[in-house]
């Protein structure tokens, strides 16, 4: 494809929103910890006002990522896809083993980068991108026949394996965005209905069964697979009027910032202390400073990130194309429908970012290349011969 072509139909729109996401959380997490009253709180909490620095370069350095990422042919990127595969495990398990010496809390596992400081990554966050890279080039060399039992079998076997060893480190919620990117892919597949009816049939008693034993006041099942923190969580989020004042703090502090919001907001720098405002709460920071007026454009932002991976799903020269970006699509959605479930209490406190927002370089990193692997895929290409095979590469 030439430049000429590339300048002329380039998703500018779609960028911008993202890198202006990603701007305008570093704002957010600069206020998270810089309202008038934070001086008076422990120097720990007043610490995380400077993460806004780091953050400005994980931006920086995201949109650099994005806009190259996004002038390469994603079928070349897709080629890699069994070697993506085995470095998201390897990744994995030198996290689980060499960087996890604490797995009895919710301390999120990163590894160094070699030759490059005090710069690290976080494998569970990589795996996301991983996983869309090497389902959506899998499942298409195999359209024809993944939906047969022992492929069926095969493609569940690869997809349970990164998501156990992302559940391991311990990371819940980025298990649960793994889980449902690799189920949203499969579904875009095109994986049959009585497929999904025999499975869903299969697991309904399993399901039931854990919500019963939930609801138990010591349960027997659910508690032998979380850690104690988790369960925590979980416990708090089910029998609030039981659980402890320190327990339900970041839930009632995120409660009460979003409450005060009212419709226009406090006004800027003007919100209350959230605890990891910067991070897991970010967005009650953002609905306490600009009112519910601003969480709506926000949120309103976010979908239109959403449907433009959507539109650019359908409009697929290719298979691989319309599975990865279908896949980013449900990536935002979950961990945005995740993030704010928690800051409103709706859902128990899985420690969820919110997408190109939240602090954290792995986060903006990987959301930021996946959206330039979404640009590629949606610049227009020539059209293809019939003789042509259908996921064979043709020139960019």
């Amino acid at each position: 494809m030439d430049r000429k072509r590339i300048l002329k139909d380039y998703d500018y729109f779609l960028a911008l929103t993202v890198i202006a996401l990603g701007v305008f959380g570093v704002v957010m997490i600069y206020a998270s910890a810089n309202a008038e009253f934070v001086p008076a709180l422990p120097r720990i909490v007043r610490d995380f006002g400077d993460l806004w620095r780091p953050q400005k370069i994980y931006v920086i350095t995201g949109a650099i990522l994005m806009i190259a990422i996004s002038l390469v042919d994603y079928r070349l990127i897709m080629r890699f896809y069994l070697y993506i595969y085995g470095a998201m495990i390897l990744l994995l398990i030198i996290a689980l083993v060499f960087f996890n010496p604490d797995v009895g809390t919710a301390r999120s596992v990163w590894i160094p980068v070699p030759f490059l400081g005090v710069l690290s990554m976080q494998p569970s966050e990589f795996s996301k991108l991983f996983m869309m890279i090497f389902l959506a080039k899998f499942l298409a060399l195999n359209k024809e026949r993944f939906n047969k039992l022992l492929w069926l079998g095969l493609v569940l076997l690869l997809i349970a394996l990164p998501v156990v060893l992302v559940v391991l480190q311990p990371s819940l919620s980025a298990s649960l965005v793994v889980l449902s990117i690799a189920l949203i892919v499969l579904f875009t597949a095109g994986l049959y209905w009585r497929t999904m009816l025999i499975g869903t049939a299969i697991l309904t008693p399993a399901v039931v069964m854990i919500v019963l034993d939930l609801h138990r006041a010591s349960p027997i099942f659910v508690t032998r697979f979380l850690q104690d923190f988790q369960w925590q969580r979980i416990e708090t989020f089910l029998r609030p009027e039981y659980a402890s004042e320190d327990a339900i703090r970041q839930t009632t502090e995120s409660l009460y910032a979003i409450g005060t919001g009212g419709l226009t907001g406090r006004g800027f720098l003007q919100n209350p202390y959230v605890a990891l405002g910067h991070n897991d709460f970010i967005f009650s920071v953002t609905a306490s400073q600009f009112g519910f007026v601003g969480a709506a454009v926000l949120l309103g932002i976010v979908a239109f990130v959403i449907a433009r991976c959507v539109i650019i799903a359908l409009k697929s020269p290719d298979i691989e194309g319309r599975l990865f970006s279908a896949g980013v699509a449900g990536m935002i959605l979950i961990e945005t429908f995740f993030h704010v479930g928690v800051a409103t209490a709706i859902l128990p406190n899985t420690g969820m970012p919110f997408p190109f927002m939240s602090s954290g370089g792995s986060m903006i990193w990987v959301h930021m290349i996946a959206i330039g692997i979404v640009i590629n895929i949606g610049l227009p290409r020539p059209p293809k011969s019939m003789f042509e095979d259908e996921d064979a590469p043709s020139a960019n």
